[in-house]
């Protein structure tokens, strides 16, 4: 399931067990992912971005179109080193959660 596709909200629910696991849901009640770690403090982290990922995601994709939007309409925007390797980083991430950019594991900058 990609972010687009997946019903949201995400939301994350702690499974007691050994070892205890997070697992995060769609708003349809189907699992999405889990994180598992022998300290439920070390993974909860992790988990509550997972559970995030669809309102990053959202909140990404609205970012570049608004500043794209005002850089192109009104020639409004920053276009230094800085801003476009954010905005490239950005993009390349938006194509990871729509997979149309294959992961590469042992790549440097890779999600």
């Amino acid at each position: 399931m990609t972010p687009e596709t997946s019903p949201r909200p995400w939301r994350e629910r702690y499974h007691h067990g050994s070892p205890g696991k997070f697992v995060v849901y769609a708003s349809n009640d189907q699992p999405v992912a889990e994180v598992q770690n022998q300290d439920p403090e070390a993974m909860a982290p992790d988990a509550h971005l997972v559970a995030a990922a669809p309102l990053l995601y959202e909140a990404l994709r609205e970012l570049l179109a608004s500043t794209e939007t005002a850089l192109h309409d009104q020639g409004i925007g920053c276009e230094c080193d800085r801003c476009e390797a954010a905005k490239q980083l950005a993009y390349r991430a938006i194509g990871h959660a729509e997979g149309k950019t294959p992961l590469k594991e042992g790549m440097p900058g890779t999600f």
